[in-house]
């Protein structure tokens, strides 16, 4: 139902994913979000903030039921131009001089390096500075004051950001499978590039799209954890639920314009677990030994078997970590 003497617009019903979760709509002053909300109103809040073109739903039920039996609230979100939220109207034309996966690729390989981009502000929708604020604005929207943060790969650089920038409502931060993008640290795998630089295809086929999709969960995810049919069905479900690449070439673009996040990093106040893992084709461990030395107040863990996903069979396991990373006092984390 609305929700009366605010400025933002809320509606909410029981989510259709997940029976333990109600789904919101939140327009705030700019965009519309989907949203989902779990666990009792009176445990400390856990907002999850998902990567790249990646779905809320990524963050499974498995992995946010253990939250919740843990103690905890979650909430999971559609980042903008992607799942249910809005969706922006930019005519971009970097999309288009960068739609070959060639250019692409030089692109990637300039921000690997540090090289000038020579990306103008027309070129580009919004920075991952302007996704923090759409976390600012979803916090202020449900009344939040504070809450922990866990970021996975891009949403792990929003979740830096928004720690940097609003202190005062971040309590503690996790980062799952991402990084700082410091300038020459190991580039993805090929293997791994290719099949996340694979053009749609022409004729918009969804079976190839769908394996496609299937196709770069294999090659990023965990080699000796990967499901078959567990990830077919779930590329299916997402394909259905609202397919986007407009949203992932912008969202591309905005890590690309915003660039290196180690002065940010150093911004960062409160504790902090990084986990990583040590079978990630996208973003090798490098990375996550770079947040760990740039970040103070910042625990590292590196996961034997782990690629850049969160596997069934290790959900519970990594809703463990976090969990104890956000109940341990603040004078015990080193």
């Amino acid at each position: 139902m609305p929700c009366s003497h605010t400025p933002y617009q809320i509606k909410t019903k029981p989510s259709k994913y997940a029976d333990f979760m109600q789904a919101y709509k939140i327009k705030t002053p700019k965009y519309k979000f989907y949203l989902e909300r779990g666990g009792d109103t009176e445990d400390p809040i856990i907002l999850l903030v998902m990567g790249l073109g990646a779905q809320s739903l990524v963050w499974s039920n498995v992995f946010c039921k253990r939250l919740i039996d843990n103690g905890f609230q979650v909430i999971r979100f559609d980042n903008r131009d992607i799942g249910k939220s809005s969706k922006l109207k930019h005519k971009n034309p970097l999309n288009q001089v960068y739609k070959a996966r060639r250019k692409k690729l030089k692109l990637l390989a300039k921000f690997k390096l540090g090289l000038p981009l020579k990306l103008d502000d027309q070129s580009i929708p919004y920075t991952l500075y302007d996704m923090s604020e759409d976390i600012n604005q979803l916090l202020n929207a449900l009344q939040i004051e504070r809450c922990h943060v866990l970021g996975m790969s891009m949403g792990g650089m929003i979740a830096q950001i928004l720690a940097a920038h609003y202190p005062h409502r971040i309590d503690k931060l996790g980062l799952l499978a991402t990084s700082n993008n410091k300038p020459l640290l190991p580039p993805p795998k090929w293997d791994a590039l290719r099949a996340l630089t694979q053009p749609i295809p022409e004729d918009k086929d969804p079976q190839q799209i769908i394996n496609n999709h299937l196709h770069l969960q294999r090659t990023i995810g965990s080699p000796d954890f990967f499901d078959e049919n567990l990830a077919l069905s779930r590329t299916k479900l997402l394909y259905k639920r609202r397919f986007y690449p407009k949203g992932v070439s912008r969202q591309l673009l905005a890590i690309l314009a915003t660039g290196s996040l180690t002065k940010i990093d150093k911004l960062i106040k409160q504790p902090t677990l990084i986990v990583h893992g040590a079978c990630d084709r996208l973003l090798p461990p490098a990375h996550g030994h770079s947040l760990a030395k740039t970040i103070a107040h910042a625990n590292f863990k590196l996961i034997p078997g782990l690629g850049h996903d969160i596997p069934y069979p290790l959900a519970r396991y990594l809703a463990d970590l976090f969990s104890e990373h956000f109940y341990t006092p603040d004078s015990d984390v080193t």
